[in-house]
C-alpha cells in the first residue's frame, strides 16, 4: 500500500464517515470507539511538547498518553494549559479523579508487571471519557507467564475494569527478533477473542531503539508499518506508536527518524481512510500452516474487505481461504488488478517483504 495521497476513488466515499480529530465526547460502541457518535480509530503516542507535539499531530496522532514523569511540566504534570496539545489531540491523563481534564485516563501502565490487581486499579468515571488499560505481552500463549503461578484470568479482570484494552510486544527491539513478527497478529487475536472480547483493543508499535537491548537489529519503517497492520488484521481498532528511546543518555520522547515519521504519517492516513472498515467485526481468513502471511476480513455495506500482511523479510506466495467471499472477485487497492477466486472462496497472491495489501469486492 502507498500513502493516502495516492488512494483511488475506491476509498474516498469512506472518508465521509471518518472522524479525523478527537473531540471531547468519546464513547464505546460494541468493539470499537466513537468520537462525536461517529466511528473513531485512535492513534496514540506518549505526551509530546511544543514542536514534537505539532509534529505528532501532523502525522495523524490524536491521543496523547500521560504517565508519571512524561508531562511537559514536572511541577504541574496535569496542567495541560502550560503546554497544551495541538487542536484535535486528546489526552489520556494519570490524574485519576472524575473531574480530571482530558479525554480520559491511562490507568497505571502494565499493572501485571507492577503486581497490581485489577481490583486495585483506580476507577474514575465521567461521561464522554475513557478508561484505558495497557498490560504486558505475558497474557499471550506464546509468552511465559509474567511470574510463576500468575493467574492469567487476571487479564480478563483488567479488561473488565477498562473501556479500552491495549498491550505491548515489541518483537524487534525487546526480543531482538527472537519473537516472530507474526506474533503481533497472533497475540492481538488472543486479546480480542479470549481476554477482551467485545472491547476496543489496541497495540503499541515499536519505532526505534527504545531502551537499547538489541543494538544489532533495527526497526525499519517497513517493519513498523507491517506491525501496525498485523495488529489491525488481528482485530485492533487503534494503535499506539512508541516513539521514545534513550538518545545520548537522555530519554527522548520523540526519537523518530525522518523516514519513520514519513511512514507513521502514511500509515495513519491509510488507517484513517479505512476507519469505517476497520471498526467492523473481524472475519476469518485462513492461510496455510507455516505461511508468513496473516489476514482477516471485514464486511461493510455489502462489500467484503480483506487485510493481508506478509510478516517476513522475504517474498511469500499464499493461498487465502476467505469466509464470505462467495465467488466474488477481489480488487487489489492501489494496484489496478483483480483476483478471481478458486472454489468460490480461495484466492492466491504474492507479497513482497513486509508488504501490506487491502482487497475489496466489487
Amino acid at each position: 500500500m502507498r500513502g493516502a495521497a495516492q488512494y483511488g476513488s475506491i476509498l474516498r466515499a469512506l472518508l465521509t464517515s471518518v472522524v479525523a480529530l478527537a473531540p471531547a465526547q468519546l464513547g464505546v460502541l460494541g468493539g470499537h470507539l466513537t468520537a462525536g457518535g461517529a466511528p473513531f480509530f485512535p492513534i496514540l503516542s506518549s505526551y509530546q511538547c511544543d514542536a514534537t507535539a505539532r509534529e505528532a499531530a501532523a502525522a495523524g496522532i490524536d491521543l496523547f498518553v500521560e504517565q508519571p514523569y512524561t508531562a511537559c511540566s514536572h511541577l504541574q504534570p496535569n496542567n495541560f494549559a502550560l503546554d497544551p496539545p495541538p487542536p484535535g489531540v486528546g489526552v489520556l491523563g494519570d490524574e485519576y479523579t472524575d473531574d480530571a481534564p482530558g479525554a480520559g485516563w491511562y490507568l497505571p501502565d502494565e499493572p501485571d508487571a507492577l503486581g497490581v490487581r485489577a481490583s486495585e486499579l483506580p476507577q474514575p468515571a465521567a461521561a464522554g471519557k475513557l478508561r484505558v488499560v495497557n498490560f504486558s505481552q505475558h497474557f499471550y500463549s506464546g509468552q511465559a507467564p509474567i511470574r510463576p503461578g500468575y493467574d492469567k484470568d487476571e487479564y480478563k479482570r483488567f479488561a473488565a475494569v477498562a473501556d479500552v484494552v491495549g498491550f505491548d510486544l515489541y518483537p524487534i527491539v525487546k526480543f531482538c527478533g527472537r519473537v516472530p513478527l507474526l506474533d503481533v497478529f497472533r497475540s492481538q487475536r488472543e486479546l480480542t477473542t479470549i481476554y477482551a472480547p467485545d472491547k476496543p483493543t489496541f497495540q503499541w508499535i515499536e519505532t526505534g531503539v527504545m531502551t537499547g537491548e538489541c543494538p544489532s537489529i533495527t526497526v525499519t519503517p517497513a517493519i513498523a508499518n507491517a506491525e501496525a497492520w498485523l495488529a489491525v488484521a488481528g482485530g485492533a481498532v487503534g494503535i499506539g506508536w512508541f516513539t521514545s528511546s534513550w538518545t545520548n543518555d537522555v530519554w527522548n520522547r520523540w526519537d523518530v527518524s525522518p523516514a519513520m515519521l514519513e511512514q507513521i504519517a502514511a500509515t495513519d492516513a491509510q488507517l484513517e481512510a479505512l476507519t469505517a472498515v476497520l471498526v467492523a467485526p473481524v472475519g476469518t481468513v485462513a492461510t496455510p500452516a507455516g505461511s508468513t502471511v496473516a489476514a482477516s476480513s471485514r464486511s461493510v455495506d455489502g462489500s467484503l474487505y480483506v487485510i493481508a500482511v506478509n510478516a517476513a523479510d522475504r517474498p511469500a506466495t499464499v493461498s487465502m481461504g476467505i469466509d464470505g467471499l462467495a465467488g466474488r472477485s477481489l480488487s487489489v487497492v492501489d494496484e489496478n488488478r483483480r483476483l478471481r477466486p478458486a472454489k468460490r472462496v480461495v484466492v492466491r497472491d504474492t507479497f513482497g517483504p513486509y508488504q501490506v495489501r487491502v482487497y475489496r469486492t466489487g
